[in-house]
């Protein structure tokens, strides 16, 4: 059926449509003036694993990114200033941290990454998703352990992460608990870092990091167990870990690691050995 067209009516959409042309050669003229956007490696996701990378996109270059911010239910947890923005980092040498969930309560929680550019506007995008009940640690695993690291135990680190970068020998503390294995040092110091167990196999991964960086690129840190320890941004090889295997044993009151890779010597040379249990 032939339907019949007002004069006017093509001449408005004329103008319309010229309008239209106008404007999209002014936008094209100008650069564009697509709104600013942020998306996420959680998009999509209802269920977080124990732990993931969580990396954030802005829909602009990385030389108009002033920062991204990772937030956790409203609270900044680490920030990005240099691409690939990834939580815990990527050392600037490309290894990528992850998103450990065991230290969150189970249930829904709000992950947020905010682009924020030079010129100070902002965008962001949020993901509700549920995080899963951490595993208790082998109750012959779990608890409070103590050893003496020797000199000998340094000569385990790797140059490669790092000349300077050698956990001291002397009195060490470790416990085993739901969140993870923590390192306390003899200057009650250390970090807290990531397992599992898999019979009488610990995997060890990477550092769990909870805070941002210190405003001076510094660690930041948390109080936990008596000791200050590194839980934003600290590392023993890098923020990727690398993941490294124990077989683990028991007699007694004594726990002996056993490494049976030598991906993170650094860790190696705290872990390997044998503990006292404590209490």
């Amino acid at each position: 059926m032939k339907r019949r067209v007002h004069i006017g009516a093509l001449v408005l959409l004329g103008c319309v449509a010229a309008g239209g042309a106008i404007a999209a050669a002014s936008a094209h003229a100008t650069g564009g003036a697509k709104p600013l956007a942020v998306t996420s490696s959680l998009d999509g996701k209802k269920v977080l694993p124990q732990h993931s990378r969580w990396r954030a996109y802005p829909n602009v270059g990385p030389a108009q990114v002033a920062e991204v911010d990772f937030l956790i239910d409203g609270k900044r947890r680490w920030v990005e200033h240099r691409s690939p923005y990834s939580y815990a980092g990527d050392d600037e040498r490309g290894h990528l941290g992850y998103l450990f969930t065991s230290w969150l309560s189970p249930g829904r929680h709000r992950f947020t990454a905010v682009v924020v550019t030079s010129a100070g506007k902002e965008a962001s995008d949020t993901v509700i998703a549920r995080v899963l009940p951490a595993p208790a640690p082998p109750p012959a695993l779990a608890g409070t352990w103590t050893r003496t690291m020797t000199e000998q135990d340094r000569e385990k680190c790797d140059s490669t992460f790092g000349s300077d970068n050698c956990a001291p020998a002397g009195h060490w503390r470790m416990i085993i608990d739901k969140v993870g294995i923590w390192n306390e040092d003899p200057l009650h110091g250390g970090i807290v870092t990531a397992y599992s167990v898999s019979g009488n196999v610990l995997h060890g991964y990477a550092p769990i990091q909870m805070v941002p960086n210190k405003e001076d690129g510094s660690p930041g840190q948390i109080r936990a167990h008596g000791y200050t320890l590194d839980a934003g941004g600290g590392i023993d090889c890098s923020e990727a870990g690398p993941f490294t295997n124990y077989r683990w044993s028991t007699s007694g009151n004594e726990l002996t690691l056993k490494a049976l890779d030598r991906n993170c010597g650094q860790q190696r040379a705290i872990w390997e050995g044998t503990w006292t249990r404590l209490g």
